[in-house]
């Protein structure tokens, strides 16, 4: 999560999105998901870089946590984020066209777009 974190969500690229003209909010913060007893298990992070276009700019959980649902509940909760600020659409680039994430994108309604690393899908 460090390295995804680090990576997609680098103070600089964070700066650029919330300074971004036109009135699209740009950043709209981390999720953060904890077990009972504290621990963080999964993050997200996104924001609405472009009016009407969320995009998801980092999504981890921990190996222990997959196939909890903790990944899908920190999307939803990123994704009506994203709809609060009118997002119609929504986006993720993967690091490579191949990503182990790729399945649970697809599996929420993610499909390709004209670069195979980049996904979207629209909002109900």
């Amino acid at each position: 999560m460090r390295r995804l974190i680090s990576a997609q969500c680098a103070l600089p690229r964070i700066r650029a999105e919330i300074e971004i003209p036109g009135g699209a909010p740009g950043w709209l913060g981390w999720l953060v998901a904890t077990d009972t007893e504290g621990a963080v298990v999964g993050v997200a992070a996104g924001g609405v870089p472009v009016p009407g276009e969320g995009e998801v700019y980092a999504l981890a959980v921990a190996p222990g946590s997959r196939r909890t649902g903790v990944g899908t509940a920190l999307l939803a909760a990123a994704t009506d984020r994203m709809r609060a600020y009118d997002a119609h659409e929504q986006r993720v680039k993967l690091p490579v066209d191949t990503d182990p994430a790729l399945p649970f994108y697809t599996h929420q309604g993610f499909t390709a777009l004209a670069d195979p690393a980049r996904l979207g899908r629209p909002l109900p």
